[in-house]
């Protein structure tokens, strides 16, 4: 059993190396690393917490987390793909049907299968109110959909997309979707759907983010997930799931504290009572943000929803204030393009405006306090 785990972390820490050995190049041209995607699809830890009957690894949602964690601190554009994956797998887990359980979950357990989310549209607002992606019944029982979805990380690497698309009528009051909104799983080959990359994005720009057009694409009834109108009970609780984004930032922050560390000690300055006192500070703001993700993820608290979206805005926070601290200690070279600590510093920001944007989450836990 040792020799097992020793032969599990050490398959880990080479995947890790690979990947960090290419972020710099993916973000420079602003493309996912082939390599990078590769060995993290063959290693099967995409199926982290997916169930050992459906071809997964069967561990926890803290696992995953943590795996999270390590993934965005080497390359946080990866982490976010494998996120939003693993976010993917677990919406199924908890509302597909058995059919859609046995389809797609060992493939997206194997890694033979990419998934992502496509949610975000122009003019629908942080809160998904106003979609313009319709999804219009047909007579034999199937659904026309049409629209385009923006920032979809991964666009044209998935293979099964989870699309927010209207099914009706607006008729209840949602701070985030509404109640005429439904879940689609709609595959890549489909016909009428197409993929473009090519968002030129300042941060995570290896995370092939960009759009996912549907052209009257025909999906058959077992495409929709949960049940017509049931997008926002989904959305409320994915984050009971406690998967946090908080967990991309804390890796950023682990990284860049060693990369001020490794330059103090380099610069002899490591002695310097200043940097004590600041380091000291910066560290224990990673312990608190990496503790509150991980309760959020421990999946043992009553808390669980609303420290999902709260551990990722001070994750996220921290993690802004880490890397503009760990860039001053660093002096010009931190600001320099081609450094590690300048490129984590772009991809920090990114995390606090991916759904719900930090300002929203705000709203929707604050509200929640109200009740």
């Amino acid at each position: 059993m040792e020799t097992a785990g020793i032969a599990v972390r050490n398959n880990l820490e080479h995947i890790l190396y690979v990947i960090e050995q290419n972020a710099a190049d993916a973000d420079e041209i602003g493309q996912t690393s082939p390599e990078s995607l590769q060995v993290l699809r063959e290693s099967g830890l995409l199926g982290t917490f997916i169930p050992f009957s459906y071809g997964g690894l069967g561990k926890n949602v803290l696992e995953a987390t943590r795996l999270i964690e390590r993934l965005g601190s080497v390359d946080p554009s990866i982490a976010i793909i494998a996120f939003q994956h693993m976010s993917v797998i677990s919406r199924i887990l908890e509302w597909g049907t058995e059919e859609q359980k046995n389809k797609y979950l060992p493939l997206l357990a194997s890694g033979e299968w990419l998934a992502a989310s496509a949610w975000s549209e122009k003019g629908a607002g942080a809160n998904k109110q106003n979609l313009g992606t319709i999804a219009q019944p047909l007579g034999n029982d199937k659904w026309k959909v049409s629209g385009e979805k923006t920032f979809t990380t991964g666009a044209g690497l998935a293979d099964l997309y989870l699309v927010l698309v209207q099914t009706g009528e607006n008729e209840a009051d949602f701070l985030y979707g509404n109640s005429g909104q439904s879940f689609f799983l709609i595959e890549t080959n489909t016909l009428g759907v197409s993929a473009n990359s090519r968002l030129n994005l300042s941060g995570m720009r290896g995370s092939s983010t960009g759009f996912i057009e549907m052209n009257n694409c025909i999906v058959s009834p077992d495409a929709l997930l949960g049940s017509v109108g049931q997008a926002p009970s989904i959305i409320s609780h994915i984050r009971e799931s406690g998967m946090s984004l908080g967990a991309v930032s804390v890796g950023i922050s682990d990284r860049v504290l060693t990369l001020a560390k490794a330059h103090l000690i380099k610069r002899n300055l490591a002695n310097n009572q200043i940097f004590h006192f600041k380091m000291s500070e910066l560290s224990t703001l990673l312990e608190a943000s990496r503790s509150l993700v991980e309760r959020a993820a421990s999946g043992n608290d009553e808390l669980s929803g609303s420290l999902s979206y709260q551990s990722k805005v001070f994750a996220s926070e921290v993690s802004e204030k880490i890397c503009r601290d760990c860039q001053q200690i660093m002096g010009g070279g931190g600001y320099m393009r081609g450094q590690a600590i300048e490129r984590l510093t772009r991809d920090a920001r990114a995390v606090a405006l991916m759904g719900p944007v930090n300002d929203l989450a705000k709203e929707i836990t604050g509200r929640e306090m109200m009740i």
